[in-house]
């Protein structure tokens, strides 16, 4: 995003909320497909090279440190892929919102100091260039 100025700044923030007040329903995760086999001799699925019986789907997040599936039944795959990328929408609108406002924040910093007030930081001016420093964990 190249605007520059503060109102450009200001309005852009303010479509920014406007969109994430219309954000819909959404769930964390990424759907996945299985095939299985059901182990009797006489099936389809038995055979060298058929996948199985499937696919059947699950929606498979993070929890801490384990992963967590849920099955989705067919007749909600289609809602259950819309829902995930509305999160993925929430999590760009956010990432976007958080990067106006910091240059929103730089361009009032040197407004407020008397500096001229020429051009906002470059985009990605704000990243973090080394790995945080955090304390070691204590052993346990």
């Amino acid at each position: 995003m190249p605007a520059t100025d503060l109102d450009t700044l200001l309005q852009r923030r303010d479509a920014l909320r406007r969109e994430l007040a219309r954000v819909g329903d959404l769930r964390a995760g990424s759907l996945h497909s299985r095939f299985r086999k059901c182990g009797k001799a006489n099936c389809h699925c038995a055979r060298q090279n058929d996948p199985g019986h499937g696919p059947s789907w699950f929606l498979q997040r993070h929890v801490g440190k384990k992963v967590q599936q849920r099955a989705i039944p067919a007749h909600a795959l289609d809602a259950t892929r819309r829902q995930v990328a509305e999160r993925l929408r929430l999590q760009e609108l956010t990432r976007e919102l958080v990067e106006v406002n910091e240059r929103i924040c730089h361009l009032r910093l040197l407004a407020d100091r008397g500096a001229p007030v020429a051009e906002a930081p470059k985009k990605g001016a704000f990243r973090r260039t080394s790995p945080p420093r955090s304390p070691p964990k204590p052993s346990g």
